[in-house]
Parts: structure tokens; sequence; C-alpha cells
């Protein structure tokens, strides 16, 4: 794939997960693979379609004019929807000495094989069945999580939250993830209101939930968006 997609090119901090408030270049690819009720992306909207060389040049400058940088984030959307352009243009992001941080949705696991190679963070989203207006998508997810750990790369994994989520979704994703290693990082991200998700998870819920995915893994965190609070992208 010779171009990609992307909405934009913005520095800002890191707002979600273990790495809050580290700053970040972050590049928006177009589009997605899944339809969460919670999502505040417009991953559909105004797109430029960028060349290898093009994404790298500006990249590059805003690092020279704007860094340094934690890590290069891929977001979107669904950046590894672009895996075949990103192929290409990660070992040239590396030559940059640029750590990569792939946010992602955990669900393609053979596009992700493709580009272990040049990805140092994972940021995997486990998304429970009530979050999204598609199927299940377990198998996909354990299949993701296997892969990155196998491969020795840095994972967490973010679950978010709201009124709706069902107690079974979480001690199902804390159990997913103890059967591939209970040291793996875990955050519950209460969500944010936006669109028809208006209610956040009460106290009495993280609670219950914090509880049954600490007895079950080793670093558990009860994080928000710290960049919607900030105001800030």
């Amino acid at each position: 794939m010779e171009t990609a997609r992307i909405i934009e090119v913005f520095p800002s901090i890191q707002g979600e997960g273990i790495y809050v408030g580290r700053p970040h270049l972050f590049v928006r690819f177009w589009n997605c693979n899944m339809a969460c009720h919670y999502c505040d992306t417009d991953y559909r909207g105004p797109y430029q379609e960028y060349r290898s060389d093009q994404l790298l040049a500006e990249v590059r400058d805003s690092i020279q004019a704007k860094g340094p940088f934690h890590a290069v984030s891929l977001t979107g959307g669904e950046p590894l929807l672009w895996s075949k352009f990103l192929t290409g243009w990660l070992p040239r992001l590396k030559e940059l000495g640029q750590k990569s941080y792939l946010e992602t949705n955990g669900t393609l696991v053979s596009p992700l094989r493709e580009l272990l190679p040049w990805i140092d963070i994972i940021a995997m989203d486990l998304k429970p069945p009530s979050a999204t207006a598609d199927r299940e998508v377990w198998s996909e997810h354990d299949a993701f999580l296997r892969a990155a750990h196998d491969a020795g790369r840095k994972i967490f994994v973010k679950i978010v939250v709201t009124s709706k989520t069902e107690d079974e979704e979480v001690q199902q994703a804390c159990r997913l993830v103890a059967a591939v290693d209970a040291q793996v990082p875990v955050v519950l991200q209460p969500v944010t209101p936006w669109g028809a998700v208006r209610e956040p998870p009460s106290e009495q819920q993280l609670s219950r939930w914090f509880q049954w995915a600490a007895g079950a893994l080793a670093d558990v965190r009860i994080l928000p968006q710290v960049h919607r609070l900030l105001g800030v992208r």
C-alpha cells in the first residue's frame, strides 16, 4: 500500500492508560472495523492521503519543532487496517530513533503479526459486547493478546466501562488477561459521557470490578480520560 488516509497529525499528552501524561505525537488513521457506542472520534471524517515519505517528513518536522516525544502514537480509528502501509513506514520511523506506540481495538491479529518487529508499546482495548454494535470478539482478543505477549512487546489492556457494563463482562475480561499473563497491566477506564453514552459507572460498580480484577491480576488501575479532563486533544 503506497498511501494511507490520515485524519490528523498532532502533538499532545497521552490521555489514557499507563503512560498518561507523557508527551506523544499522534498520527490518527482513518476508518475502523468496529462501532463502539462510546466512540468520541470521527474516524470516517475528512482525511488527507499521505505517501510514506510525506508522513515521515511531517513526523520528523514535528519531532524537531515540538519534541522530544515519549513515542509516536498510532491511533484511529484502527491503525492496523493500514498494516500494508505501516510495514514500509515503521522501519523508517525507527531510523529516527523514535518509539512507536500502537493504540488498537485488539481484534486484527494477522496485521499485528506483520508489524510486531517495529512496535514498541501496545495499548490494547478489550471490548465487552455491551460496548459495541458488533459481535463478541473474545476469541480475537485472546489471540491478539497472546501474539503481542509472546513477541515480548510492552502491552497493557484498557477496558472502557459504562453504567451498562455487565459484571460478567468484566470478569470474563480479567480471566482472559490472567490466562495469558497476570502481570499484564489492566486499566478500567470510566467512559467520558459522549453521544448516546451519558452515564459512567457508579462508584459501587467500579469498586466491585476493581476488587474482582485485583483478585486475578497483579496491576489494575482505574484511570479516566485525562486529556478530556484537561480540555486538550
